[in-house]
């Protein structure tokens, strides 16, 4: 495999050739790395330039044990990427390689993860995240709260209401997650800056762009950190109080090879903290562009995380990335006073469909220009609840303890099958019934007219 080499990024400006040549060595011990790596010595930069890119198509060829490098009797941990994009990826763990990735984020964010904090927790069980937030409260960093997200055990209504209850400080999450709750917050009369006592917002696992940020910040009247990393590297960087990603040079070691004649540069990682399942030259597939030095202080590279290089879309001759599609989507909502927003991409333009505040402040489509200069932008205002059905995520199934028989003499639920012994849906009122049958009318209705617009039609007057 050909490899363009150009320097790589650590906080020194050096190659860490002592700390490669270790991780080559405990990689070397996998079956993905066994014959690759087969009597390589890192001596020198070369040397390490030589080793091929490890690319997710590899991962995935290797299996679930393939990246797997000490016994099962040292780990304690295994995660699965989503999938959302492909096949799943497998990692392996330790407890130090948890246990590392969690004091860096302390180490990095000091006053937020600090003794007596509470931290509701709602990032997905399955994703790292949710137990680097555990072992940060268990290392001394707070009370952590588990509610994770994808938790009928917690749904949005009673992680509301253990904020509020709490007194939690730190909002731990996915994006999307403040946006529900202070949409939920809002519905119930409250206001989140000023009835909550979150001051931290602690976001990972999607685009995060500055106009998000900037929205939920005001919101919630707190601070905005962004945490990137993935499950086959685990921690990569957190951003500092400039806004700023930085990456976590002691963990990683992170190559930037260039992706075209821009600043962007393709993510290439090996994992210097990660004993279970170490990757040498790991080409995550995301874009970054590399930052200025921050006026922080810190002197390890920044970034801005752009996006996965495959999910880059071209359109009216430009080459737009997730990281600018948010940025599009959540601009326009920012001028209509609202963060709710679902971002559509047609042949000829995008289509932004924003819920709408009840007093725009501002032209949502100039605002979406102004993001994406010579890109075609159409800006929907809907009513509330078109894209963000608050009391229809509100309202979760009741979880049993699974049965397989049930008695109907002793009355009670007349249970039928294993899945109802398991799970009881809610029945929706006539009200909300109809209500909900009428937002999917219009979405299929809306859904149909896009699909009848072609590139070789004519379109309809746009910015």
């Amino acid at each position: 495999m050909s490899v363009v080499q150009r320097p790589a990024v650590d906080s020194a400006g050096e190659v860490p050739i002592a700390a490669l040549a270790d991780t080559v060595a405990r990689a070397a011990a996998s079956e993905l790395y066994a014959a690759r790596l087969c009597g390589v010595a890192i001596r020198t930069p070369d040397d390490f330039l030589a080793i091929p890119l490890t690319t997710r198509a590899d991962l995935q060829q290797a299996g679930v044990h393939g990246t797997r490098a000490v016994p099962l009797t040292d780990v304690c941990h295994y995660g699965e990427s989503s999938g959302t994009s492909g096949a799943v990826n497998s990692v392996w763990l330790t407890p130090a390689d948890l246990l590392r990735s969690a004091r860096a984020i302390r180490a990095a964010h000091p006053e937020t993860f600090a003794a007596g904090r509470i931290i509701l927790n709602r990032f997905p069980f399955m994703a790292a995240p949710a137990h680097l937030m555990e072992l940060i409260a268990q290392d001394g960093g707070g009370v952590a709260i588990p509610a994770g997200n994808i938790n009928w055990d917690v749904p949005f209504p009673r992680a509301l209401e253990l904020a509020r209850r709490t007194g939690a400080h730190v909002l731990a999450a996915l994006p999307i997650e403040p946006v529900i709750l202070g949409e939920l917050a809002k519905r119930r009369g409250l206001d989140p800056a000023r009835d909550l006592a979150v001051d931290t917002l602690f976001l990972g696992g999607a685009a995060l762009p500055p106009s998000l940020q900037r929205r939920l910040a005001r919101t919630w009247d707190a601070r905005v950190i962004e945490l990137y990393g993935s499950t086959e590297t685990m921690l990569l960087g957190t951003s500092c109080g400039r806004g700023t990603l930085h990456l976590e040079t002691d963990l990683a070691y992170c190559e930037l090879l260039p992706a075209g004649a821009g600043p962007e540069a393709r993510l290439v990682v090996t994992t210097i903290g990660l004993e279970g399942s170490p990757l040498v030259r790991f080409d995550t597939g995301d874009l970054v562009r590399p930052c200025p030095p921050c006026a922080c202080g810190d002197a390890r590279p920044g970034v801005v995380v752009l996006g996965r290089e495959a999910e880059a879309v071209e359109l009216d001759g430009r080459r737009l990335f997730p990281h600018d599609l948010a940025e599009a989507g959540s601009a326009a909502a920012e001028a209509l006073d609202s963060a709710v927003f679902f971002v559509v991409v047609l042949d000829d333009r995008l289509l932004v469909r924003v819920e709408t505040g009840p007093a725009p402040t501002d032209d949502p489509q100039r605002a979406a220009a102004d993001r994406l200069l010579g890109v075609r932008v159409e800006v929907e205002p809907l009513p509330p609840g078109m894209l963000l059905d608050v009391d229809g995520l509100s309202r979760s199934p009741r979880v049993y303890k699974p049965i397989v028989v049930a008695d109907w003499r002793r009355g009670g639920r007349r249970v039928l099958t294993v899945d109802e012994g398991l799970v009881e849906w809610p029945r929706p009122t006539w009200a909300e019934g109809r209500r909900w049958v009428g937002r999917a009318i219009k979405t299929a209705v809306r859904r149909r007219r896009l699909g009848r617009r072609t590139v070789g039609s004519r379109p309809r007057p746009l910015i």
